[in-house]
């Protein structure tokens, strides 16, 4: 499968905001990453992540920056 290809990272959500439904997430290097609620792997409705839960996250890089593309709390 190509989703297993793709490199997964390590880090815990520095915070993030139901209304606006975007964020944080610190990787493990220290480094901070934008997260959009979309790019949430969950089943449930309403997706959502919570300050300091671990999580595993994929990058996507845009012409003007890089953002998490897929996220999964552990």
């Amino acid at each position: 499968m190509a989703d297993e290809k793709i490199k997964w990272m390590m880090g815990k959500v520095r915070w993030f905001d139901e209304v606006k439904g975007e964020g944080l997430v610190r990787g493990e290097d220290g480094q901070s990453f934008y997260v959009h609620y979309s790019a949430i792997d969950s089943e449930k409705k309403h997706k959502n992540l919570k300050k300091n839960k671990e999580v595993k996250f994929q990058l996507a890089e845009d012409s003007h920056y890089v953002q998490v593309s897929k996220v999964k709390e552990l």
